[in-house]
């Protein structure tokens, strides 16, 4: 099903639910299966209102995508980058036996969102983890 949320449009398979007020007050907009799931994708969204437009590229978004991978100990080699449609990505995949983390930085160019699918260790996640793929390969904003 294809939905608005937050400013942002993409597909959201069923079963996935925005479980943000069932958070602490402040938390980003978060998405989770409505049951069994073992993970969830957050987002941070910047949208452009007003003044010098930031005309951001793959460059500036690998830029980012080094400091978040260097503050958490993720390996910088594991960063991928894919264009399609105006809309540029930079991602990353880190697994150890406790949990899974892919991050991704994308941007229209003057629109920035940082989107998060964090997973504990469970037989599951490599499900969820296409689920988050699939969210950040439909987005447009």
């Amino acid at each position: 099903m294809r939905v608005e949320f937050h400013g942002l449009t993409f597909d959201l398979p069923a079963g996935w639910v925005d479980i943000a007020g069932d958070l602490p007050e402040g938390s980003p907009p978060t998405l989770a299966k409505e049951t069994d799931g073992c993970g969830a994708i957050q987002f941070s969204i910047a949208k452009y209102r007003s003044g010098e437009k930031p005309n951001v590229d793959v460059d500036v978004l690998r830029t980012f995508m080094i400091q978040f991978c260097n503050h958490n100990s993720i390996d910088v080699r594991h960063i991928t980058q894919h264009e399609s449609e105006g809309i540029v990505s930079v991602g990353v995949l880190s697994e150890t036996t406790e949990k899974l983390l892919s991050a991704w930085y994308m941007s229209n160019g003057n629109d920035f969102v940082f989107m998060t699918y964090l997973c504990l260790a469970d037989e599951d996640y490599l499900e969820e983890l296409d689920v988050a793929r699939s969210i950040v390969s439909s987005i447009s904003f």
